[in-house]
């Protein structure tokens, strides 16, 4: 690999609207974004609306230096999704149907360090059809956000998820929903021998987070912050874990630096 990681981010690309004011967001691009700050060479494949706000992702990825290549412009509208916050500051959403990431059709002929998918964007038969034919295609190291929102998931492409992914991220009350879904004890091992992974991190919110790896296994503690939303902190968090990662650092370092960027987002109104 070269000391530069190549890095493709799969999905969703949509605008949080948080208390009326529209964020642009979306778990692939925030993670994308953060990946391209820390210094990859990241890029999006995804699908946005011929309207105002379509008009306002390309530019935003024209502000962030980052390639529109692979991001269709079709005729439904740009994602969007509701964003409340409870008295904690953890975000429930209300995602918009049948809209542009539903429909993300892009070729794709790169040879990236790492894929990043997500379960989102595989809530539509044409998004899943599309992501199913590139993890045929790549071959590279490939790493699953299991992000579930409302009920936009089953067991079986969660399953097909897992098992075609060597990392993935998982938070606390995700990894008790698959314990149960799949018959796996309550622990991050076991999860990660269930489905032949080489890595697993489990995010556990103020208590930090778990990381195992061949064999080994981390615990990095939460950064204090006054949080203002969590809205992008998991995203933020993978996107520091996987640029340390790729260049071959060692697992806590790797840990502590998500967490370091994961309080810097928290701290703020808006993933990126």
């Amino acid at each position: 690999m070269t000391s530069v990681p190549n890095i493709v981010s799969f999905g969703e690309i949509l605008f949080d609207l948080i208390e009326g004011e529209p964020h642009l967001g979306g778990a692939p691009l925030n993670l994308a974004v953060q990946l391209k700050r820390l210094g990859a060479d990241a890029s999006i494949i995804s699908a946005v609306g011929r309207d105002r706000l379509g008009d306002a992702v390309f530019s935003a990825l024209e502000q962030y230096g980052m390639s529109s290549q692979y991001v269709r412009r079709c005729d439904y509208p740009t994602g969007t999704v509701s964003v409340t916050l409870d008295a904690e500051k953890v975000p429930r959403y209300d995602f918009l149907d049948n809209c542009a990431y539903d429909h993300i059709s892009t070729e794709y002929r790169g040879k990236p360090d790492l894929f990043c998918y997500g379960t989102l964007s595989q809530r539509s038969e044409e998004s899943r059809a599309t992501l199913h034919r590139l993890w045929n295609e790549l071959d590279t190291t490939f790493f699953y956000d299991v992000n579930l929102r409302q009920d936009f998931y089953s067991a079986e492409r969660i399953r097909e998820s897992m098992v075609r992914a060597d990392i993935v991220k998982i938070n606390d009350d995700e990894f008790r929903v698959l314990s149960e879904l799949f018959a796996i004890p309550a622990e991050p091992s076991a999860m990660a021998a269930c489905f032949g992974l080489d890595t697993l991190i489990l995010t556990l919110g103020p208590d930090g987070c778990l990381v195992t790896s061949r064999g080994r296994t981390v615990h990095s503690s939460a950064v204090p912050v006054k949080v203002v939303s969590t809205v992008g902190s998991g995203d933020a968090f993978s996107a520091a874990f996987l640029f340390h990662y790729l260049k071959g650092e060692d697992l806590q370092l790797c840990a502590d630096a998500g967490n370091a960027l994961a309080a810097r987002v928290a701290g703020q109104q808006g993933a990126i």
